[in-house]
């Protein structure tokens, strides 16, 4: 029997109902239904169609359209976070590479988010393998000049910060005296050392190179290293901030402790396959219970909504002082992924939801703020809370969650130009790696597989997969992919009903629920929806008909 399901109160605020006031955002001209709630600017009849345009310009412009730094020769994501587009300064000037802005760059959460927009989503969505190679030039960069060194206390970790000019990252230094932003000489932020930590691991399970796999180890041994167990309200399981050097703790508390857990529990379910000791793995295992029990204990986020810390050039917060919404709704996120992990998870995800919502939500707009002490509308942050109400949807068939994914997408859809670059947000015209792409082109594609009607029709995508997708070929009979794990479940949306499915060469059955191992196919009014659930194999082939 369904777990009870709280039906919340629905402020305005938490729907964002009322309307854009303003006639043009980033210079898109604001469409409207009859109603007047917000369309997106990009074929607004068409729902969908504007999220995976905006994917399309933002993952283009990543793999081909980033100028490149005339001082150093380097893409400008190496040597700083943010840019100007050729909207505020000249096309000259932005395509000779010189409006980066002068700040604490963050390549640990950029490169993170990307491994999971470009390399996990994207490049599976479209089949263009090029995105791989990418994305591991930054891996790469980060490796060899972005981490500690062997023999720190510590060792072998990423720098979420770096000084802004230069591709070699150390912690930003040229704020310590504003605060310690951008954490320091030598300063690290362990959770970020989790982020990117699974992220490595990820992209091992993509490529199989085990460089990543190590680097992924490694992350994981220094947290292990470093967990405090008697962590209370004022200091957390890691801190925020450390010096990696010295092992001084800079700043004590961090509310984001799920990207650890996600590197452990990763580690933990793959053991067998890569070799990891038992006594390894049973250390994995305490420490991410250890972290896993503050989370949800008395002075836990999840009771105290201290959601404090994750932004690489936020001042140091001894007083816990500000909050923000990503920590909240990433840990929803995870939840709605891995239900066993929490019994009341049908109360604590809509609760996060809501409070993000009337914490961060923007009067007049289906926006959402990035955290108080940067009180501004973002499209990441906006597409992040689109993202989750629309899994909260996909779990509860609550249609409000759809309809408020709906309209929240469609507003984050604005900040994207044609070209290709991509606005902070509605009233910040400037441009950052992470808002406009690590964190932005993932969460559209989380809303497509969730609501795979909203994927384009008469095209055959693979939306979402449990397991990581290794390869993948759409060709004009057929669609085959590969898969990192022997068992699975994927959701499609294709151009016919399949004419058969088969794992290892061996055909599955279609169902008329995925209850056992199978196949299910929806129809809709152009093609249909067609998922899978698989034991036993990794290579999938699905045979369609063919279509003039």
């Amino acid at each position: 029997m369904r777990a009870r399901i709280i039906t919340i109160v629905l402020i305005s605020v938490f729907l964002g109902s009322a309307a854009v006031s303003a006639e043009e955002i980033c210079s898109h001209k604001v469409n409207r239904d009859s109603a007047g709630g917000i369309l997106p600017w990009y074929k607004p009849e068409t729902p969908g169609a504007g999220y995976v345009q905006v994917c399309q310009l933002a993952s283009e412009f990543i793999k081909s359209g980033v100028p490149i730094d005339p001082s150093t020769g380097q893409r400008l994501y190496f040597i700083s976070c943010c840019f100007d587009g050729p909207h505020l300064k000249s096309q000259e000037a932005f395509a000779a590479g010189k409006t980066w802005q002068s700040w604490p760059n963050n390549p640990a959460c950029v490169f993170a988010g990307l491994v999971q927009g470009l390399v996990l989503d994207w490049r599976v969505y479209t089949g263009d393998d090029g995105y791989t190679n990418v994305v591991r030039s930054m891996l790469d960069h980060q490796l060899e000049f972005g981490t500690t060194p062997s023999g720190w206390p510590w060792a072998n970790v990423p720098y979420a910060s770096g000084d802004p000019g230069t591709a070699v990252w150390q912690g930003a230094t040229k704020w310590e005296q504003d605060g310690m932003r951008g954490d320091g000489l030598h300063g690290i932020e362990p959770d970020k050392v989790g982020e990117l930590g699974i992220a490595y691991l990820k992209f091992y399970e993509a490529t199989g190179d085990k460089k990543y796999l190590g680097a992924a180890v490694n992350c994981a041994d220094a947290l292990a290293k470093h967990i405090r167990k008697e962590a209370n309200i004022i200091k957390s399981p890691w801190p925020f901030r450390v010096n990696a050097k010295t092992g001084v703790v800079i700043s004590e508390y961090c509310s984001n402790v799920i990207e650890p857990i996600r590197l452990f529990d990763e580690l933990i379910r793959i053991q067998k396959r890569i070799g990891l000791e038992e006594e390894k793995a049973g250390d994995y295992k305490n420490v991410r219970d250890t972290a896993w029990e503050w989370l949800y204990g008395p002075t836990g986020p999840m009771k105290t909504y201290v959601w404090n810390a994750y932004f690489e050039d936020v001042q140091n917060d001894p007083e816990r002082a500000n909050r923000n919404q990503l920590t909240p709704l990433e840990t929803a996120r995870y939840l709605l992924k891995h239900p066993e992990l929490d019994p009341t998870v049908n109360e604590s995800v809509p609760a996060l939801v809501h409070w993000v919502a009337s914490a961060f939500g923007t009067e007049g707009m289906e926006a959402i703020k990035e955290q108080t002490w940067c009180y501004e509308p973002m499209a990441s942050h906006t597409a992040r809370y689109a993202s989750i109400c629309a899994l909260w949807y996909e779990r509860t068939g609550d249609s409000s969650y759809k309809e408020r994914a709906y309209r929240f997408f469609n507003f984050a859809t604005y900040m994207t130009y044609e070209n290709g670059v991509v606005a902070v947000g509605p009233s910040w015209p400037g441009s950052w790696f992470s808002d406009g792409y690590g964190d932005y082109i993932r969460h559209f594609m989380e809303g497509l597989g969730a609501v795979p009607e909203w994927a384009p029709a008469g095209e055959n995508h693979l939306l979402r997969s449990t397991s990581v997708v290794q390869k993948i070929s759409y060709q004009q009979d057929k669609i085959e992919y590969r898969t990192f794990d022997d068992s699975g479940a994927e959701v499609l949306r294709i151009t016919a009903r399949p004419k058969a499915v088969k794992v290892d060469g061996k055909p599955i059955s279609q169902q008329k629920s995925l209850a056992n191992d199978g196949w299910t196919w929806q129809p809709l009014d152009k093609g249909g929806v067609l998922r899978i659930r698989r034991t036993g194999g990794s290579e999938i082939v699905i045979q369609l008909p063919f279509l003039k």
